[in-house]
């Protein structure tokens, strides 16, 4: 595993909109997962103890690094941008 993949921890913020859009960001967790990061989301707790709320806050302090739909919104933005202007990565 590359070094700049390992011990990196993500926790993933998303809005509950359909079961579509709570699917999507469990395929990309998982994928994350996959590709050696580890990756909360609530989709992998049942009910946890100290309440939802709690429960993200703790995510959040743990993993020093949240994902946001913002953050996947201003890349995806920015990406198709920056293609549109000549420029590809």
């Amino acid at each position: 595993m590359p070094e700049s993949k390992k011990n990196q921890n993500v926790f993933i913020s998303y809005s509950h909109d359909s079961d579509e859009h709570k699917d999507r960001v469990l395929a990309l967790s998982d994928r994350l997962r996959a590709d050696g990061i580890d990756c909360s989301i609530d989709q992998y707790e049942t009910s946890p103890p100290e309440g939802w709320a709690r429960w993200c806050d703790r995510q959040i302090e743990e993993e020093g690094k949240k994902l946001t739909e913002e953050d996947l919104i201003s890349a995806y933005r920015e990406k198709n941008y920056l293609k549109s202007n000549g420029i590809s990565y």
